[in-house]
């Protein structure tokens, strides 16, 4: 399969600081491809890259080819390229149906008009119910976000996202924070949205990263330390030392 997304020579620095160093990533289409590295390694700074919610210093980024290194980060949400985030960024006085229909109104090009009837927004009821359900929250749909679990509004932010009709989803830590009891759910749904889309993901669960990826890039001080399969990595001693531990037997 060809390449879906692509970094070439990517920088990103903060003054005299270098948080991305020259980053060549790509990744094809169809895929779960996971970037790991300890903390402070550069990864969430190379999603804002991606997304352009950072101006890169240096580099390209092309998204199916076409390069959209200066393109705002609206526009390429539109072209097919959404991220969710480290923290649970929903609405959380609002309903989930609420959260799915603001985002769907904003694919559509309605989320600025206000002025029109409320009536008008449910005409994306039921396809904010059909996200929902593809998540398994349609039984809570009436319910604020604040009324449900961690695990739930990690649902709902996937769907949220999946309302944008991405291309390719980038998932920042989407495991973080989460009882452990919900971790299954949450893997066996981001196979189930990757199914006909590519999926790039932050994540520092590596036995979620072992059972959900094709392939894996390891960053460390803003740098591509190596990439392959999760064994390969795995079974990699500069990766082992510099991240996962030599101790590491899993």
């Amino acid at each position: 399969m060809p390449n879906v997304l692509e970094a070439r020579r990517v920088s990103k620095n903060f003054g005299g600081f270098h948080a991305v160093k020259n980053v060549d990533l790509a990744v094809r289409e169809g895929s779960i491809h996971a970037l790991i590295g300890p903390n402070g390694a550069g990864k969430t700074t190379l999603f804002g890259l991606l997304t352009r919610f950072h101006s890169a210093s240096a580099g390209s980024i092309f998204l199916e080819g076409e390069d959209i290194t200066s393109l705002g980060p609206a526009e390429v949400a539109l072209r097919g390229l959404c991220r969710s985030f480290q923290i649970s960024s929903v609405f959380p006085g609002l309903s989930l149906r609420e959260n799915v229909r603001i985002a769907l109104q904003r694919r559509h090009g309605s989320s600025h008009q206000f002025w029109r009837p409320a009536r008008i927004l449910h005409r994306f009821d039921a396809e904010a119910d059909a996200l929902l359900e593809r998540v398994g929250l349609l039984p809570h749909a009436d319910r604020l976000c604040s009324e449900v679990s961690y695990g739930q509004r990690r649902a709902l932010e996937i769907a949220t996202t999946m309302a944008m009709d991405p291309k390719v989803l980038l998932l920042d830590e989407p495991i973080a924070g989460m009882a452990s009891g919900d971790i299954p759910v949450i893997v066996e749904l981001i196979r189930s949205v990757a199914r006909g889309r590519t999926v790039l993901m932050v994540e520092h669960n590596l036995s979620v990263v072992e059972s959900l990826c094709d392939k894996v890039t390891v960053l460390v001080r803003g740098e591509v330390m190596a990439e392959g399969s999760y064994a390969q990595i795995r079974d990699n001693a500069a990766v082992r030392e510099a991240y996962i531990g030599t101790d590491y037997d899993s």
